[in-house]
This record gives C-alpha cells, structure tokens and sequence, in this order.
C-alpha cells in the first residue's frame, strides 16, 4: 500500500512537472509573470517529489542507523538524478555563492542568487528528472515550437498593421519587438528555434517523409527568418550566422544548405538593414568618414578595424570598457550578483548594462565565475557534439540534438553582443534549452527506445 501511495505521488509530481514546462514554454513569450509562476510550480513539484521519497525510505533505511547516515541520506534523496553536467553546476554554484558572501551588496546577491540564479538551475535538475523518455519530449517540443509559430506570426502581423496580437504591442522605431518589450529580445528568442526547425527540415528533405510535413516545417522556417529580419537585431543575426556555422561543423553534408540560408541572410537582410536603419551589419553610420580623436578633421573610414571601433555596435565598445573597469577593481570573486548597476553609480560610470553578459557576468561574479561558466559549456557542447558522432542518422532526436545545439551556440554568441542571459525570460530558456539537450542525448544513448525510418 505504502509503495502504491509512493508511486502515486511521484506520478503526480511527474504530470505536475510536464503541466508547467509545457506551461511555461508556452507563454515564455508572452508574460514574465506567467513564465514565473510555472517555474515555481515546476520546482515545488520536483521538490515535493524528493521530500515524499526521503520519507518513505526513512521508514526502512534510516531507523538504526547513526546520525552522520542519517544527513546522507537526506543529501542523497535531495539530489538530482546524474548527468554529465551535474558536477559542472554545482562547481558554478559554489562559485557563484561565494561571490554572494564577497558581494559589496550581499543583501541584493543574495536576493539574485535565491531568486534567479538557484531558479535556473533547479529548473534544469527538474526537466531533466521529468522528461526521461521520447514521448515526454515530443510533447514539450510540439507546445515549445507551437508557441513560436504564434510569436514569429505574430512579430510579422505587427510589421503589417503596427501591432501584435499577442500583447497588442504597438510598432515603434523600426525593429518588431511581437510580445517581448525589445527587438533584441525576440530576435534572441528565434535563434535557437530557428536552429531546430531548419535541422528538422533538412531530415525531413534527406528522408522519405510527407510532403506535408515538408510543407509545413519549410513554411515555418520562412516565417521564423522573416520576424528574425524584421527585428533588425544586428547581435542576433550575428548568432543566427553562428548557428549556420555550427551546422555545417556537425555535418559537412549540410554545407549547401548553410550556403542557401547564408544567401538569404546577404540578399535579404542585409539590403533591409541598410534601407530601414540606415547601417550595416558591422557599422551603424554608412557615412564613410569619421572625426579624428586628435584634430577634429573629417577623415574617409580606409581602415575598416579603426571604423568599426569608432561607430560600431551602437556604442559597445564604451559599455564594455566599463565592465572591464568593474572587473579591474573586483577581479577575483566580482562585485556580487546584481551589484553591476550600483557599481556603475559607485564609480560614476555609464548607467547601461554591458551588452555582453560574459564581460558583466565577470564583473559579478569575478574570473573565477566566468571561468565556471564558460567550463560549464564546454562540458555540455563537448558531450553534445560526442553524442552525435554516434547516433545514427534515422534517429529523429539526432536532427533536434543537432538543432539545439547550432541554435543554443548562435543565442550565446548573440549573448556576447548583447543582454540575453540576463532578461528573465531568455536566461530561463536558456536553462530549459540546456536541460533539453542533456535529455536528448541520454535518450540517445539508448537507441533501442526510438522509432526510426
């Protein structure tokens, strides 16, 4: 009885879990407060379900033993199950909860810990406790890329007639913002989507499938790159050519492919970028002469480096020498989680995040911090990228595996140009995307459990 009450429960906790990441994938793009409160839902499931272990198993395992044992168990019921980023995490979290005690504003990084930072991880251990086998998987993904369908549409129809349908937000400025309060935050949105369906339509063109489905996922890419233009998110598109890059570093197969969305992205791009902000990808005036730092005398832009660090990146390269000074005076362990703006005040700099969540995240957290996480990466593409090598290609969570992995490297290289990381609802999919390839390719190291063609 005692066993089938247990099962019960967890089974609840389960549903519970898949509810709100379905949940919350879903309405990512529409409400942080929504997006908010599946997360928290997700998490109290997951810890529900660990706490309802540890007492059933007090019964029987922890009765005559010592109070050391006792703790231990405790410990063990409350960990997560095993994945090849689990000592990565919490070697980052380590990091990261000392930076908190070095904080010159403990109370605020202690907030930003508990709150943000402790939210994203758990959110990655409770995805991947939940989403264990294929069918769960397909679920997430049909609601994830559902959701996105409805926010590229609706990023184009505010393009059309000056306001979404989602939001009811209203076309300012030039770039499509759809649901999200900013241009670069839908464009970083679309990037890893992108990654995926464009991996999905390849399969679906190299395999024997429906013309349909072929119909379907080749319309969707269209209207996925168009929202992307739209959103004139130079950093973004700079990510979306990463991505390509990453595909065609996967599997050489795709190198026309990558050419053919390249192309794309130059004669379409490209022009109406230059037609609606009047710039180019690497430059923001095509008035090509510059003022001289010394003599104030009007020059022609010959040296293209020198150009570019004078009137590229919308004014960069000054938010991030501003970063770097923060760094300079807090190098070890940082300022502290969400200390960056009172540092900014404190020292009298520019009061403007750095548009590169590395530079900021290390001037938080310190080099010890960055290090962490950029280590935290290469575990995770390296395993990736190990898996592929040797998943046969009639595996559908190949070509998703492959997708997650191009479109997650194009949103952080976007993330060195720009905020991504730390906007609520981008740094949470960020964890769930991470969360999602370690599932996939634990799945796919089970071949035998897929239906292959």
């Amino acid at each position: 009885m005692n066993q089938q009450l247990r099962l019960n429960i967890e089974t609840g906790c389960d549903r519970g879990m898949i509810l709100a990441f379905c949940a919350l994938i879903y309405f990512l793009p529409i409400s942080i407060a929504l997006v908010d409160s599946f997360a928290a839902l997700a998490i109290f499931c997951y810890a529900f379900k660990k706490i309802n272990g540890i007492i059933f198993d007090w019964k029987f395992k922890a009765s005559d033993v010592r109070f050391s044992q006792k703790i231990f168990l405790i410990f063990k019921g409350l960990g997560p199950v095993p994945s090849i980023l689990n000592r990565p995490i919490e070697i980052l979290a380590l990091v990261v909860f000392i930076s908190v005690l070095q904080s010159q504003c403990f109370g605020l990084s202690l907030f930003a810990f508990i709150g943000k930072f402790s939210k994203g991880i758990f959110l990655y251990f409770s995805f991947i406790e939940t989403f264990i086998d294929d069918k769960r998987v397909r679920l997430f993904l049909v609601v994830f890329l559902t959701s996105a369908f409805l926010t590229a549409l609706s990023g184009i129809i505010q393009h059309s007639f000056g306001m979404d349908f989602l939001r009811g937000h209203i076309l300012k400025n030039y770039g499509v913002n759809a649901s999200f309060r900013f241009a670069n935050s839908l464009g970083a949105y679309l990037v890893p989507i992108i990654g995926v369906v464009s991996h999905l339509l390849y399969r679906v063109f190299s395999r024997k499938e429906s013309w349909l489905l072929k119909g379907i996922l080749a319309i969707f890419l269209m209207i996925l790159m168009v929202c992307l233009c739209w959103t004139y998110s130079r950093a973004s598109w700079v990510g979306f050519l990463f991505s390509l890059v990453m595909m065609v570093c996967m599997d050489r197969r795709k190198i026309w492919y990558a050419i053919v969305l390249s192309l794309i992205f130059i004669y379409f791009f490209l022009p109406s970028l230059n037609h609606v902000r009047h710039m180019s990808l690497l430059q923001d005036n095509l008035n090509y002469s510059w003022i001289h730092p010394q003599d104030g005398s009007l020059e022609h832009k010959n040296n293209f480096i020198l150009s570019f660090l004078s009137e590229g990146g919308s004014g960069r390269l000054h938010f991030w020498q501003n970063a770097i000074a923060i760094i300079e005076r807090y190098p070890l362990w940082g300022s502290g989680l969400n200390t960056y703006t009172r540092m900014l005040e404190r020292y009298s700099l520019s009061l403007w995040y750095a548009h590169n969540c590395y530079l900021q995240w290390a001037a938080e957290t310190g080099v010890v911090g960055l290090v962490s996480f950029l280590w935290m990466l290469y575990v995770f593409f390296s395993k990736g990228l190990t898996s592929l090598k040797v998943t046969q290609d009639t595996v559908w969570n190949k070509a998703i595996l492959q997708g997650v992995l191009a479109g997650l490297s194009g949103f952080l290289v976007e993330s060195f140009l720009d905020n991504a990381l730390y906007m609520v609802q981008l740094g949470i999919l960020f964890w769930v995307m991470l969360a999602l390839a370690m599932v996939l390719v634990q799945l796919n190291s089970r071949l035998g459990t897929f239906n292959t063609v």
